[in-house]
């Protein structure tokens, strides 16, 4: 009896003991909420009308000697006026994301267009927060991790064994210590194989071949999303993104493709990195998706305050051949700085980050769609900011390119973010060439742009701001006609930007 009485003291006191270190309370967490969003959104813009506690854990990331846990919460907010969570130069769906820690299919309600007064949106959000003697203090929004995507191996669909193979002995007969050029030459291979066989049957089967980008980036996230969204039978293509995406589509081998509106204008006119390739004349915008601001990270705790402090630093610029890196070099330019007065560092989002983080490297310049779950899931990991551009650059770069315009990534866009950063930006386009017919284009059209969308629940956050009435934004290439009337009749003749 006695042993019966110690275990289940034993098990009282530890449920006890881990009802103290899980974190704060509801009232705690809905004042953390309530805080953020004020933060993130014009006054007056939302309510929270209901919020459900779902849990927490540790923090294993928690400086030393502080005890953080992560609170993940199931929230409803409803719109107290009419609001356009997709305005291109706000912090809409950012704020939401932001504030509310909320990861691709975490919030569900947004709708292209604008939301109304009385519309709820609910959110599976996350909230980080530190204990302070007996208090737990909010920190951040917790931030979100996307799955480890399998490669693309993993995806081939089966047949043609006798192919496969083959190709397995060539790959498996290559020594484990090969070069990365002859690493590089397989990956490429491979993809782009797996990317010209997905593309023919989606063809084949009527359906949209989109050239997106690649695993965990924004444009395949958008292109998976737009399938979700609609019965048309759609097939996002893994690729290296926007430059690539352009090839592909010239020769022939997509639809559709995605790419950043700056790297578009260079093969329409066949400069950049398209001199070899020549202008790209038959090449056509569906129209403007979202837009694609330049971010420039440093540090916290750096004495960087503007882009003509970075003479001789470390600058990650981009991978080569990536659309972000020459975006990246004009900015330097229009700043006064090349190549020859930084240490360019060429890596991707990712290792740049982690670099930057590790202080191998002192600032990341890169071009991406706001909100960038990469950038903020940095932001909630190590203290960093963002630098703004000069006002002369800003203007050099817009009247010297149509495809860039200013931009300002605004307060409450990132966690932390406490002012507003002006920038410039780009427009992600959807484009195509000639071998669709008007039919199709103007279905496209109405398939992307239709008002009502919720592809922000679908996994884009970058959806919640596609528009018909954004759809001219920084568009730089000419407009495929189909797409042009079918957006007039959608819009009832309005004037678009």
């Amino acid at each position: 009896m006695r042993a019966t009485i110690a275990v289940l003291l034993a098990v009282c006191m530890t449920v006890f003991l881990a009802g103290c270190g899980g974190g704060p309370d509801v009232t705690s967490l809905r004042a953390g909420v309530n805080a953020r969003l004020a933060q993130a959104l014009p006054a007056g813009t939302v309510e929270l009308v209901g919020l459900e506690r779902r849990g927490s854990k540790a923090d294993t990331k928690a400086p030393a000697g502080e005890t953080r846990r992560t609170v993940y919460f199931d929230a409803q907010l409803r719109l107290a006026r009419d609001f356009n969570f997709g305005g291109w130069d706000a912090p809409g769906v950012a704020g939401l994301v932001s504030a509310l820690g909320a990861g691709p299919k975490g919030i569900s309600g947004v709708t292209s267009g604008g939301n109304k007064a009385g519309d709820i949106i609910r959110a599976h959000g996350t909230a980080l927060f530190k204990r302070e003697g007996d208090r737990w203090i909010a920190v951040t929004s917790g931030g979100y991790r996307p799955a480890e995507a399998p490669g693309y191996a993993t995806n081939a669909a089966p047949g043609a064994a006798a192919i496969l193979d083959a190709m397995r002995k060539v790959v498996d007969s290559v020594p484990k210590d090969a070069s990365p050029a002859e690493q590089a030459a397989i990956q490429q291979e491979l993809s782009a194989a797996y990317a010209n066989i997905r593309s023919r049957l989606a063809r084949a089967a009527d359906g949209y071949a989109i050239a997106a980008g690649a695993e965990h980036g924004q444009y395949l996230r958008f292109a998976r999303a737009l399938a979700d969204e609609t019965k048309v039978r759609v097939v996002p293509l893994i690729t290296r993104g926007g430059e690539e995406n352009l090839r592909l589509l010239r020769a022939g081998k997509v639809s559709v493709a995605l790419a950043q509106g700056d790297a578009a204008l260079d093969a329409y006119e066949g400069k950049g990195s398209f001199v070899a390739d020549g202008p790209y004349a038959s090449l056509r915008a569906v129209g403007s998706l979202y837009p694609e601001a330049v971010h420039v990270l440093v540090r916290a705790d750096d004495s960087l305050t503007s882009l003509a402090d970075l003479r001789g630093h470390k600058v990650a610029i981009g991978e080569p051949g990536s659309a972000s890196r020459l975006t990246a070099l004009r900015v330097l330019e229009a700043h006064g700085l090349g190549l020859k007065d930084i240490a360019p560092q060429e890596l991707s989002i990712g290792a740049a980050l982690v670099a930057l983080r590790q202080k191998q490297v002192d600032v990341v310049i890169q071009v991406i769609g706001v909100p960038a779950d990469s950038v903020r899931d940095a932001l909630t990991d190590v203290p960093m900011r963002l630098l703004p551009l000069s006002e002369r650059g800003i203007a050099a770069l817009a009247s010297a390119n149509p495809a860039y315009f200013p931009y300002t990534l605004s307060r409450g866009v990132y966690p932390n973010q406490q002012q507003d950063v002006h920038t410039v930006a780009t427009a992600a386009l959807l484009l195509t060439a000639t071998d669709l017919s008007d039919s199709e284009v103007a279905a496209l059209t109405r398939l992307v742009f239709a008002n009502g969308n919720d592809l922000a629940a679908r996994g884009s956050a970058q959806g919640a701001q596609v528009s018909a009435a954004t759809a001219l934004q920084g568009l730089p290439v000419p407009q495929h006609l189909a797409a042009s009337k079918a957006l007039d009749a959608m819009t009832g003749g309005v004037k678009r930007e």
